[in-house]
């Protein structure tokens, strides 16, 4: 029992060694993003894009710290001071997927070609649900009542810069506190890097022990038996198991490197890296207590149908390349 505790403990402070300058970096952008309020004043002005609201949806997603639980209130101010649904929806899709911490810890984890691919991901889902949406909202498939439920539609419920709960009292967080006591922007960047510290660390964490226990105990055998390949059932198979799953992007990115470890194919492995940031039981559960089923129905149809589209047109590149797979072959 010693050394086995012995030797996970070792793997624990290994992957933390080696994370940390990646960790440091994404805060220290989120914070600047944070400070200066960039993504704020960006999604001030989504409603005056007019045909460019998605891409500035897309743009806004990709540099906001928030994941899937913190983006619901996030789309639920915007739809109710009336921005349309489209950049609105994209938003809340591409966030979860991609900050700059996440990006420079998947380019930790996992390399500079898999954090490339996952920018792309979240580019590609963006523009895809925001123009499928665009479509439906010009059809009228979303009809009179709206997108929220009524007891919802007129509430502007969070702070536009928040980066965590539903609950969670916005203004009383250290930073902005210390801004309204009129502190300069030296005091609150450092109060917002703390914040950021504290919240993408817990999912660094639980990313970094998945992980561990993950390599230390799921068989190779097993994985490589049954996710081995990078066939359409398997492709299937993780999109859906990761429907359920509250996993952050950072902790994905943890959990991923092992299971590619242990012989998950790679086509199966980006639905896996896309999948789970971005559907779980907790945001569904937020996003059907507030908008309408159709427009729950339709976030989590464009979810699944973008990851398994990614996920099979990745896996063909492969098989049609095999040259290129090397590139995504990343050991630390």
């Amino acid at each position: 029992m010693g050394a086995e505790a012995s030797a996970l403990i070792k793997g624990f402070l290994e992957e933390i060694s080696h994370i940390w300058p990646y960790f440091f970096l994404g805060v220290f952008l989120g914070a600047v993003i944070r400070t200066w309020r960039l993504h704020v004043r960006m999604r001030d002005s989504l409603g005056k894009f007019g045909m460019w609201a998605v891409p500035a949806a897309v743009l806004v997603g990709t540099i906001s710290p928030l994941c899937s639980c913190g983006s619901i209130p996030l789309f639920v101010s915007l739809v109710s001071s009336g921005v349309p649904l489209a950049p609105a929806l994209t938003l809340l899709l591409v966030s979860p997927l991609m900050s700059p911490s996440g990006y420079t810890i998947t380019a930790w984890e996992l390399g500079p070609a898999w954090a490339n691919l996952k920018l792309f991901s979240a580019l590609f889902m963006g523009f895809f649900a925001g123009g499928i949406t665009l479509l439906l909202e010009r059809r009228g498939f979303f009809g009179n009542p709206g997108v929220l439920r009524t007891e919802y539609g007129k509430v502007d419920i969070h702070a536009p810069d928040c980066p965590g709960e539903l609950s969670c009292n916005c203004g009383d967080q250290w930073s902005n506190r210390l801004a309204r006591k009129g502190h300069g922007t030296p005091v609150v960047f450092l109060a917002k890097a703390w914040e950021l510290t504290v919240m993408t660390g817990k999912f660094t964490l639980i990313g970094v022990v998945a992980a561990v226990l993950a390599e230390r105990y799921i068989p190779r055998e097993w994985i490589a038996g049954h996710l081995g390949t990078g066939s359409f059932g398997n492709i299937l198979t993780v999109t859906f198991l990761a429907v359920p799953l509250h996993v952050n992007e950072i902790t994905a990115a943890a959990i991923l490197y092992s299971l590619l470890g242990l012989g998950l194919a790679k086509g199966p492995a980006l639905a896996f890296l896309i999948g789970g940031p971005v559907t779980s039981i907790p945001a569904m559960s937020m996003l059907a207590t507030m908008c309408r089923k159709r427009v729950v129905a339709t976030f989590l149809a464009l979810c699944l149908a973008g990851t398994l589209i990614l996920a099979m047109s990745f896996q063909a590149a492969l098989n049609r390349f095999p040259a290129i797979e090397a590139m995504f072959d990343y050991v630390k």
